[in-house]
């Protein structure tokens, strides 16, 4: 089906190599390594293997935890929630970090633009919208973008005045 895909779009995936849960030769590591990052929560080998056979955010982030993969890329045919959940449970937030945010790629006519946060926390603090445009203007850098960060709020100027506004301008 992916290379169908591929092809019908008409991308090359020379150098790329497809892997199936279900027939994948490391799998046994994966599922130490997934019961061995859940243990406090009393995951049993089967389950593991459960969630990786059935679910790919599950497999993408145990590849990642185990080293077999450097990142991966989710949420167009997952919800955020599914999509995060596994990297939280296994992966863990960055040593300082006191939120969890996203951010996603955008291809434009003018080149990649970065969002940040556009799914995940509905209503952060000055200091969170802070470490979330700083976080975001880092992982820009880590992909070659030259990051400029704008704080985006419902208001234009000084056309109107509130809580959320003045939480964007003491973020800025």
């Amino acid at each position: 089906k992916i290379l169908l895909n591929a092809e019908k779009v008409e991308v090359s995936l020379d150098g790329i190599t497809i892997l199936d849960p279900h027939n994948y030769e490391r799998m046994d590591e994966l599922v130490d390594a997934f019961v061995d990052a859940r243990k406090s929560k009393g995951l049993t080998h089967h389950d593991a293997k459960q969630h990786l056979l059935e679910d790919v955010n599950y497999f993408g982030t145990l590849m990642m935890h185990c080293g077999i993969a450097d990142g991966m890329v989710s949420g167009a045919m997952h919800s955020s929630a599914n999509t995060i959940r596994p990297a939280l449970q296994v992966l863990k937030t960055a040593p300082g970090a006191s939120i969890v945010s996203s951010i996603f790629f955008m291809l434009l006519e003018d080149g990649v633009k970065v969002f940040g946060d556009c799914a995940i926390n509905v209503d952060p603090t000055s200091e969170q919208l802070t470490e979330i445009a700083i976080e975001s203007a880092k992982t820009a850098q880590q992909f070659g973008i030259s990051p400029r960060v704008a704080l985006l709020s419902y208001a234009t100027g000084d056309s109107n005045k509130g809580d959320l506004i003045t939480k964007v301008r003491d973020a800025a």
